[in-house]
């Protein structure tokens, strides 16, 4: 457990309550238990890569430009994604990795992670924290990468910047 975690118990039907530094994060034992640990090395733009392991859940906020403006991928997008292994990002920070995919259930309990967890929760665990990821079915029909953040971020780009100047 990381250091932020500052209480946990059972509640009368079995959820562990986290208190993770005045947030409050409901997870069931077994979406805690079942998460996926992924080793990765955090590339910035100078000095070494740092080697890194963490839940997927924190994984996917340390990885730069994940997703797009914003929005977090449907499962197909997101196996696209895990597949290539990263980047040391070159004239930018870079996440690398050995490539995978998840599976409909991880990703099931990946979603309703996210979609509950405040990013800044996360403190120093991830680099891009200052966003929480939102969910737009209306693009999961499209089956590339380039062609779903095009069309996402053609819907979301406005309101993802104004998120993150906090208007």
């Amino acid at each position: 457990m990381c250091n932020r975690l500052s209480a946990a118990k059972n509640d009368a039907q079995g959820t562990h309550v986290f208190i993770l530094q005045d947030q409050l994060f409901e997870l069931t034992l077994a979406d805690w238990e079942l998460m996926r640990i992924i080793d990765y090395k955090r590339h910035e733009l100078h000095g070494n890569p740092v080697e890194k392991r963490a839940k997927i859940s924190t994984f996917v906020y340390d990885i730069p430009n994940f997703g797009a403006c914003g929005i977090f991928p449907p499962l197909h997008i997101l196996n696209q994604i895990f597949e290539t292994g990263g980047s040391e990002g070159s004239m930018s920070p870079g996440a690398t990795w050995e490539p995978f995919t998840i599976n409909e259930e991880e990703y099931g309990r990946l979603v309703d992670i996210i979609a509950r967890l405040d990013p800044k929760a996360l403190d120093d665990k991830a680099r891009y924290t200052f966003i929480k990821f939102e969910f737009d079915a209306a693009f999961d029909h499209l089956q590339d990468w380039d062609a779903w953040i095009r069309g996402v971020c053609k819907k979301h780009r406005d309101a993802y910047h104004s998120r993150r100047s906090g208007h």
